[in-house]
């Protein structure tokens, strides 16, 4: 039971994690990308676009890299 309690808690806090990330991603580029768009920005719009696409490729790097250094939980 101590197991599958901690693999619980793991997965809240991986969760909540996530959540923190999309949107602190959401808020600084998401919304520069739709004020860009808004603004019929071509420009401001690709540029915006790439740092919401790195922002999202980075957080997926910064998953792998802190999945890889966290106890797997036992099978059953």
């Amino acid at each position: 039971m101590n197991g599958q309690s901690h693999a619980s808690e793991d997965g809240h806090s991986i969760e909540h994690w996530a959540m923190n990330r999309a949107h602190q991603i959401v808020v600084h580029q998401g919304m520069s990308l739709v004020e860009a768009a808004q603004c019929l920005d071509h420009k401001r719009t690709n540029a915006n676009t790439y740092a919401l696409r790195k922002a999202i490729m980075d957080c997926l790097i910064e998953a792998l890299t802190q999945g890889a250094k966290a106890p797997v939980p036992a099978a059953e």
